[in-house]
């Protein structure tokens, strides 16, 4: 049976993903003018990495918002230079262009409406602010050499956990409303190095293993971890996985 995370073990898998995509966040940061923002809000904050994060990168008020109270809790031991409060990214408790710039990361694959989630952002942005979606990975795109399942492992687990494992395709057609003015998409190459490949490798498996552990037989799980190793080891391994972004202008 798959055990469930702690916040504590939630917070160090944000804090990876955080890392791989760094230089994207910093580069739409830029481009919103984050620094001259006089509201941002994160939504889907979870554990408060990425909300910590934006209130360094400032000089405005942050808000982050989640429908978990463990998330919530967590963040304001965590990180506490933001403002937390509990929410549902589809239904969001603010009016109409509070925030100057709305930011979310690796969120809309497991909302349940994600069309709705992405009209409430753009509905609680005000005119000339700007959205930021900062990271929906595409596991339908998923490449790994020499071939294991593992692809299709995450998509099978995705999708019983009601996310949809495809959303990082489906980025424009979300935004096409009304109130957006543009929307420009982008790809984060994720291509991991073999440094990369090495120092992930204990985490990345662990987290599979925790999470696929009533999906897959464990034997199948350790033959893969067993191959992935070995082309690592022989400097074969290759792993990509295309992650989008886009810069939604309101």
């Amino acid at each position: 049976m798959a055990t469930r995370m702690t916040p504590a073990q939630w917070d160090d898998q944000f804090a990876r993903q955080a890392a791989w995509t760094r230089a994207t966040r910093t580069h739409l940061y830029r481009r919103a003018n984050l620094m001259q923002a006089r509201r941002v809000l994160d939504v889907g904050s979870g554990t408060g990495v990425i909300t910590g994060e934006l209130a360094t990168r400032t000089r405005g008020k942050v808000t982050g918002i989640d429908h978990d109270p463990e998330m919530i809790a967590y963040a304001e031991r965590q990180h506490g230079e933001a403002a937390y409060q509990l929410g549902d990214a589809h239904d969001l408790p603010f009016t109409d262009g509070w925030f100057d710039v709305t930011v979310c990361h690796f969120l809309l694959l497991w909302c349940r409406d994600a069309r709705r989630a992405a009209a409430e952002m753009v509905r609680v942005t005000q005119p000339g602010g700007s959205v930021l979606v900062c990271a929906e990975p595409d596991y339908g795109g998923r490449i790994d050499h020499p071939d294991l399942p593992i692809r299709d492992w995450q998509i099978q687990g995705l999708v019983r956990e009601g996310a949809d494992p495809r959303m990082g395709r489906k980025l424009r057609g979300l935004f096409a409303l009304p109130a957006v003015r543009s929307t420009d998409l982008g790809l984060i190459p994720g291509l991991w190095d073999l440094a990369t490949l090495r120092l992930e490798f204990d985490a990345e498996w662990a987290l599979w293993e925790r999470t696929l552990a009533d999906l897959v037989p464990a034997g199948e799980i350790n033959k893969a971890k067993t191959t992935s190793l070995a082309a690592i080891q022989a400097g074969e391994r290759m792993a990509f996985l295309p992650v989008f972004y886009a810069l939604v202008r309101v």
